[in-house]
């Protein structure tokens, strides 16, 4: 049966990509985003990140696909109202006022504002009706896309295969909002010691799997570019503060926010960046953070046998694989950039190309490096968004400076090799 449904989805699919096609020519851009409008949630998803990224589909365009963000069309009142009911059977004991009208909707779930009886407001997210099915039907349906397309691109089926591993891997928890509410708990612990960037408090007595309450944030939205470029804050001091923000989740805890596109981004009232729906989480562990870390460092001072090293001793590609030839890949990679200087270099894009490489050496992406790979993507184009000038080097050097220094210098390494010595003595002396 979930193969039928399946079939008929791509069915579907082509339907609508021959359908806006031909009009393109009469709905130019607002074609694409009705054909990822009504392909489904996934595709969605695919839309708010390119909303992010100007530079690669035009003002346009990207102004069209930031619709997406969070003005999609709310699923009605009566089954808010149904939902709410089933899941809130002392509703009038925990709220004094509730709006059933959605104060923002996307592609899982929408958001309501509301009042707790101690008086605080309070966002309310709750799941689409069905949405469970839905993504479980897009999941299906790229399967089947990928047994397809490898009888015409094992290249092209690999990188299919790597996108369905992280829709499968983010559906666990943006699909269980009591899994959300933990990431959140979690990135709010994390980032205590950070200034200008602020998690929201969590509600979890009233939360559930369908129903997530954390505190209402009131500001502008990332999305209302005008309202952001317009506002008395320093743009460069919002820009240095989310890519430290970055910096330290990505780095300092291997913990980060997967998803912040624009819609999930608030400037508040004192100017700190608040961010909002923990569903899309990243999780990278301390071997693949240094591991990427000194790639960039040896990609940058063009050392690329070193690069193509690290890919190799960290499984990015096969042991077997030569590390002259693969020297020689990072290298075309570098020749593009060979004129550019450092502070204009794209890490998202220097990263979206390595990967790449590595599909050309048979080997499937790591989930958490392409989620990794989307945050960056997502980052950058939100900074050039706030600054044009943005120089995320500029911002960022100071801290990975100090950051080197504690987890890739000689000294790190030995202190870190001693640890890993002691908790395998450790684990060794329990289990006998």
């Amino acid at each position: 049966m979930s193969l039928l449904i399946a079939i008929f989805n791509l069915l579907r699919i082509l339907l609508l990509g021959i359908f806006c096609t031909i009009f393109y020519p009469l709905l130019k851009n607002k074609s694409v985003y009705l054909f990822l409008y009504f392909s489904g949630p996934s595709f969605i998803k695919l839309g708010q990140a390119l909303a992010t990224r100007p530079d690669l589909v035009g003002q346009q365009l990207s102004n069209i696909l930031a619709n997406f963000q969070d003005k999609l069309k709310p699923f009605p009142n009566n089954k808010v109202r149904k939902i709410i009911n089933n899941e809130f059977k002392n509703f009038n004991e925990i709220f004094i006022d509730f709006n059933y009208n959605a104060a923002a909707s996307a592609s899982i779930a929408q958001v309501h504002k509301a009042q707790l009886k101690n008086r605080d407001y309070v966002a309310v997210k709750i799941l689409r009706p069905n949405i469970q099915k839905i993504v479980k039907r897009d999941i299906k349906t790229l399967e089947f896309i990928i047994k397809i397309v490898k009888f015409f691109s094992p290249f092209f089926s690999r990188s299919l295969n790597d996108i369905n591993q992280v829709l499968k891997d983010t559906a666990k928890s943006e699909l269980n909002l009591l899994k959300e509410a933990s990431y959140a708990l979690r990135l709010k612990n994390d980032l205590s010691h950070i200034s200008g960037f602020y998690v929201p408090k969590i509600y979890l007595e009233y939360s559930c799997e369908k129903i997530l309450v954390s505190e209402w944030i009131d500001g502008i939205p990332f999305s209302d570019k005008e309202m952001i470029r317009s506002s008395k804050f320093d743009k460069k001091e919002i820009a240095k503060n989310l890519v430290i923000s970055y910096f330290t989740q990505v780095y300092s805890n291997g913990f980060f926010h997967a998803d912040m596109h624009p819609g999930n981004l608030f400037l508040m009232k004192n100017g700190n960046i608040a961010v909002v729906d923990f569903g899309i989480m990243g999780e990278i562990d301390k071997k693949l953070r240094l591991s990427i870390a000194e790639i960039f460092i040896a990609f940058l001072n063009k050392d690329y046998k070193k690069v193509a090293q690290i890919h190799i001793d960290c499984g990015l590609v096969d042991k077997t694989v030569n590390v002259f030839d693969l020297a020689l890949s990072c290298q075309k990679i570098g020749e593009k950039i060979v004129d550019v200087s450092v502070k204009e270099i794209s890490l998202a894009s220097l990263l979206t190309s390595l990967i790449t490489m590595t599909h050309d050496y048979q080997m499937s992406t790591k989930p958490e490096l392409l989620l990794l790979q989307k945050t960056l993507l997502l980052v950058e184009g939100v900074g050039v968004m706030i600054d044009e000038d943005l120089n995320i080097w500029d911002l960022a050097r100071p801290w990975v400076k100090e950051w080197a220094k504690k987890n890739i210098g000689f000294d790190a390494k030995i202190r870190d090799a001693l640890i890993n010595f002691f908790e395998n003595i450790k684990d060794i002396i329990k289990n006998n």
